[in-house]
Order: C-alpha cells, then sequence, then structure tokens
C-alpha cells in the first residue's frame, strides 16, 4: 500500500516539475551591454572596438569589447562607400531549430529591450518599437523588430536597434543590431548605380 502511495505521489512530483519547466519564463536580459554599446554610438564605437578580424576595401570586422553573456558571437562591421563608413554591432545571441524555443526567447528579448529606461541620461528615454510587435513564425523566413531612441538628443535620432530573426541553413538565427539608419538610407543605390 504504502508503495503504490509512494509511486503515486512520485509520479505526481515529477509530472508537476515537468509542466513548471515548460511554463517557465525565460529570461533574457542584454539591457546592461546594449546600454554600453548605445552610448558608444556617438563616437562610432570607438570605446568598445577591439582588435580587427577582417580589414577589406569596402568592410572591416572588428571584435566587440562589449559581450553578451552566452551570445554566440559579438563583433562590430564598418561598411565604406564614398562618401561614409557606417558601422553596425552585431550580436548573435542564440540559434535554434525548434520554432517554440524561438518564440519564447524572441519575444523574452523583445520585452527586455522595449519600453524600459535604458540610458541614464534626462534627455534620453527609451528605445521605442517602430511598429506593432511581429511574432517569428515557420512561415517568414525573416523577422524584424525595429527601436528608436525616445528623447531629445541629436547624437541618438538616427540610432536603430534591430531585433533579428533569420532562417538559414535549417536552423534559426537570432541577432541584435545597432546602427545609423540614416546613413544606411544614403548607402541605398540609385538609378545611376543600379546594377541588377
Amino acid at each position: 500500500m504504502y508503495s503504490k502511495l509512494t509511486v503515486f505521489f512520485f509520479s505526481i512530483l515529477c509530472i508537476s516539475l515537468h509542466s513548471y519547466s515548460q511554463l517557465k519564463q525565460v529570461t533574457a536580459t542584454l539591457r546592461a551591454q546594449l546600454e554600453q554599446v548605445i552610448k558608444e554610438f556617438p563616437n562610432h564605437f570607438s570605446g568598445i572596438r577591439g582588435a580587427a578580424l577582417i580589414e577589406d576595401e569596402n568592410a572591416s570586422e572588428f571584435e566587440s569589447k562589449v559581450i553578451v553573456k552566452d551570445a554566440l558571437e559579438t563583433k562590430l562591421i564598418a561598411f565604406s562607400n564614398q562618401k561614409y563608413k557606417s558601422w553596425v554591432w552585431e550580436c548573435r545571441l542564440f540559434e535554434t531549430e525548434d520554432i517554440n524555443q524561438l518564440k519564447r526567447q524572441y519575444k523574452a528579448y523583445y520585452n527586455d529591450i522595449a519600453g524600459k529606461t535604458l540610458i541614464s541620461k534626462p534627455n534620453l528615454r527609451n528605445l521605442i518599437p517602430v511598429s506593432d510587435y511581429t511574432a517569428p513564425d515557420g512561415e517568414l523566413r525573416l523577422v524584424s523588430n525595429q527601436f528608436r531612441m525616445g528623447g531629445s538628443d541629436d547624437n541618438f535620432k538616427h540610432l536603430v536597434v534591430d531585433l533579428v530573426a533569420e532562417y538559414i541553413n535549417f536552423q534559426w538565427s537570432v541577432y541584435v543590431r545597432v546602427y545609423d539608419k540614416e546613413k544606411d538610407e544614403e548607402i541605398r543605390p540609385t538609378e545611376k548605380n543600379i546594377r541588377y
């Protein structure tokens, strides 16, 4: 009798633990690191730029001194054209084949970025989503949620934080990128230089 009762309670305990682990909230945070990156944005990330990894005439990659815990890769990328050198801070947060894990972790990172005070300066407020939340699903191969800095500081008016989920080689890769949107728009091809 006691052995049946023990097995019954043990089974209930196992089922409860399994259910809890399925419902457990994913805690993803990159706020402290994102704040360091954003503070270096007006300086073209010079304070967080490490050693050169790849140097080319049109694009170069550098190590990032700001590292996000458990991230797969963090780097700075410089793109050059005749007018500008544009900088992008890029962090590959995670990769997965499981769409449900992707949805949970992507949403956790989105919530970590959206609407919270990020920079402790009086003229900067928080990162504001550019549009409504777009959840990753199995149909789209690329999902992007962009944020702009709220506040009145002109140094940050073109700053974009981009949370991206991209399906590459049969798995999802999730990135966060920080870059200058004005320069990005100016680099776009014109009718004179379209190659395709």
